[in-house]
């Protein structure tokens, strides 16, 4: 069979079948076309049926070669065993016997004193036009740690303030963990101030859908609800990372800012306080691995690898960004 003609079998089984996200198929299958047209330069004629182990090296360094990342050879190599395996070459598939590049572990990103200092001013600036919305969402994942989804799922009685501390319950965790993070003041202050804001929205919720004589929905709600809310309904995952993006341009980092290096950045603070004016002893990793929900240690352990920062102070060479 004509090897265009499988792949677009392929694709609608994707399609059909597999539950894969829209995206997911789309990247698999521009992988395995790139791959047919270097295959018909590189061997011209050549289908699946007689693909060897040669030729899928072949591609892997030439497209090395022209510079591309490790992840995204390596994830077009998944993408080829897929095709092959829906062409018929389970048995024999000649992807499966060719290494993937190895990758060198990185360090996480985490910001530095400076940028986080850049970032959180950023917020500030715009209390006035969002009510405290964005100060409170930086402020909670840099001195608490939850994931993106995690924010977005959390409901207004998942943060329990008082006048001297407060607790973030994250209730369905990754792996629909339960855990409980104490908020020092840093991140209680921001959250106070938004929950006032959030108050209101409710109220305002509430009596402009009561006018077109339209149910509340539960989200809307106080004191119950979502915590975060948009102009539109719940803070949705992708809302947060904009919001995240924009503060990081203004507060002109180098690189986009992400929820995960928020997240990262409690922490590598938590383990190396020093580095962030703290003057309290490093947690231990124990610690550090309950207060992000990591099932395994090891995940946590990530956190300790020296970046390339590290390694230029460890050279004696200063960083600017400390």
């Amino acid at each position: 069979m004509n090897i265009d003609v499988t792949i677009t079998t392929w694709e609608h089984a994707l399609t059909c079948d597999s539950g894969r996200a829209a995206t997911t198929v789309q990247q698999y299958v521009r992988d395995v076309r790139r791959f047919a047209l270097w295959l018909q330069s590189y061997a011209p004629g050549s289908g699946i049926t007689d693909l060897t182990p040669g030729d899928v090296r072949a591609y892997r360094d030439t497209v090395l070669s022209s510079g591309h990342a490790p992840s995204t050879i390596n994830r077009a190599l998944v993408s080829l065993t897929l095709f092959c395996d829906h062409a018929g070459r389970q048995g024999d598939n000649p992807v499966r016997r060719v290494d993937p590049v190895k990758e060198v572990a990185q360090a996480p990103q985490a910001l530095t004193r400076l940028e986080w200092n850049a970032v959180h001013r950023a917020a500030e600036q715009r209390v006035r036009r969002d009510h405290g919305l964005a100060l409170a969402l930086v402020c909670l994942m840099r001195y608490a740690g939850p994931r993106v989804g995690e924010v977005a799922a959390l409901q207004v009685s998942d943060v329990v303030i008082s006048a001297r501390r407060g607790t973030l319950i994250i209730r369905r965790g990754k792996g629909v963990t339960h855990r409980e993070v104490p908020l020092i003041a840093e991140a209680r202050e921001p959250l106070q101030i938004y929950r006032e804001t959030r108050q209101q929205l409710a109220e305002r919720w509430t009596q402009r859908l009561r006018v077109h004589g339209q149910l509340v929905p539960p989200w809307a709600t106080w004191p119950d609800g979502h915590l975060f809310l948009s102009q539109r309904g719940p803070l949705t995952d992708r809302g947060i990372r904009v919001i995240v993006a924009q503060l990081g341009q203004t507060a002109k980092l180098d690189h986009p800012l992400s929820p995960h290096q928020l997240r990262h950045t409690f922490a590598t603070a938590l383990l190396d306080p020093s580095a962030y004016g703290i003057t309290r002893p490093p947690a231990t990793l124990p610690a550090v691995q309950a207060l992000l929900g990591h099932a395994d240690i090891a995940t946590t352990a990530g956190y300790t690898r020296a970046s390339a920062a590290d390694l230029a102070r460890m050279l004696g060479e200063p960083s600017e960004l400390c």
